[in-house]
């Protein structure tokens, strides 16, 4: 963008009563490829406001309806984006607020829970790192119109701002997981562990650095779980967080996910992983538990060959229990165990319209339902950050009608000018039998 167009942008920006001030929305503040390189260099969305919120005490006994107070005012004093109007409709939407256009930036990304008239049972799931509980929503519907109880987790450093994952240790995750498992194991009689990437390696590490675990728990679900990084480079974000900070700066303008990238979360999901994987040395146990996973092939964040590998292990530690793998993909490597249940999916070999266009499933995909208004098939976000922001082909993918969607892959990038990482699953109908199958 040349100077004096960028000039001209700020001083629209600045001066228009449309996209400005108060009206500005979670909506329309990304639409623009020219307003997100503004938002890149300034920065603005990229750090957390400067008021200093005391911890939450995970070693307590608080209830956690507590703790989903103090998170929600959490976000709301250091999310920079917490009162921006955000009227997006979930299957959840409607429970968090009776008037969903008065909904809040504050209000989708909040962890919550969801009450059935009983105690019976309840799923608790864990999102992955950048992400929040709004990638929840359309699953927490589904779970609570099954009957059961809902509860999210918001992993410390999230729901703010990208740069609350500067300084931020695993150890606060894991004991933000500890809290929220064993209280739910307080208060409902059966439990489900759900967990998406890095939420998928906290559930297995806590209940790998456990010799026992309670029957309680009936299932463990995991979605694309944080096994091993798919980049041999992983190992090194640790030693090069202490010369840089970010691995990515973009316009944070994704209201549910951060955008920019610290190396220091980068260097402590690795750390988790090695432990999960057995790489740290440590003693891990595995447990009979049944366990249902989605993964795909192509996954360009995870190695899928990692999460294959530890489903055998699992299996065989108790090769009586329910093991199951649900597969986006034509190649499986390694093989999985006899006795492993395994429901095949394969990719999509072409595409005869670029508007129904889904090559494979990406990493970002697996819990978004395809309605889903921020991240589905006509959802208001375009994930195009592995464009540079301030290039043609990122002005091109944000502004196309029709983009090809898929996963990050070399061949893909190669062969399709315009081109956005797939946010939804188009399984999904699919994916929700299966997993009643499972409980069931």
């Amino acid at each position: 963008m040349s100077l004096f167009k960028r000039y001209s942008f700020i001083m629209l920006i600045l001066f228009s009563p449309i996209t400005w001030a108060s009206n500005i929305d979670c909506i329309h503040i990304h639409q623009k490829a020219e307003q997100q390189v503004i938002f890149a260099e300034q920065g603005q969305y990229r750090f957390a406001n400067d008021i200093a919120v005391p911890p939450f005490n995970y070693t307590s006994q608080n209830a956690y309806s507590d703790y989903l107070n103090y998170a929600k005012a959490r976000i709301a004093k250091r999310n920079p984006q917490a009162d921006f109007k955000c009227p997006i409709k979930t299957d959840i939407s409607a429970i968090l607020s009776a008037d969903e256009t008065g909904l809040t930036v504050k209000d989708l990304v909040a962890p919550f829970e969801l009450k059935q008239n009983n105690q019976d049972k309840v799923v608790l799931l864990i999102h992955g790192l950048t992400d929040s509980p709004y990638h929840f929503h359309d699953l927490a519907g589904h779970f609570y119109q099954q009957g059961f109880n809902v509860r999210t987790l918001l992993l410390p450093g999230h729901g703010t701002a990208a740069s609350d994952l500067i300084e931020l240790d695993k150890a606060e995750w894991q004991q933000a997981t500890t809290f929220a498992i064993e209280s739910s194991l307080s208060d409902y009689q059966q439990v489900y562990l759900g967990g998406f990437s890095t939420g998928g390696a906290l559930i297995l590490d806590y209940l790998m650095a456990r010799e026992q675990v309670s029957e309680q728990i009936k299932g463990i679900l995991l979605w694309s779980p944080a096994s091993k990084a798919k980049s041999d480079l992983a190992w090194a974000a640790q030693y090069v967080s202490w010369l840089s900070t970010w691995i990515d700066q973009s316009a944070d303008t994704d209201f549910a996910k951060y955008e920019s990238f610290p190396y220091n979360a980068a260097a402590q999901v690795h750390a988790l992983m090695n432990r999960v994987n057995g790489q740290a040395g440590n003693q891990r146990y595995f447990h009979n538990v049944p366990m249902l996973t989605f993964a795909a092939q192509n996954d360009s964040t995870i190695s899928t060959s990692a999460t294959i590998t530890l489903i055998n292990e699992w299996y065989r530690a108790n090769p009586h229990s329910a093991t199951e793998l649900v597969y986006y993909g034509d190649e499986l490597e390694p093989a999985l165990l006899k006795g492993i249940k395994l429901q095949q999916i394969p990719a999509n070999k072409s595409c005869q319209s670029e508007d129904k266009c889904v090559l494979d499933i990406a990493h970002t995909a697996l819990i978004n339902a395809p309605t889903n208004e921020h991240y589905g098939v006509v959802g208001y976000y375009r994930n195009c950050g592995h464009y540079p922001i301030d290039s043609q082909a990122f002005s091109d993918c944000k502004s196309a009608q029709y983009t090809v969607k898929g996963e990050l892959t070399e061949d893909t990038k190669q062969h399709y000018p315009v081109f956005s990482r797939l946010t939804y699953n188009p399984h999904y109908s699919a994916m929700l039998e299966q997993i009643n199958q499972f409980i069931n």
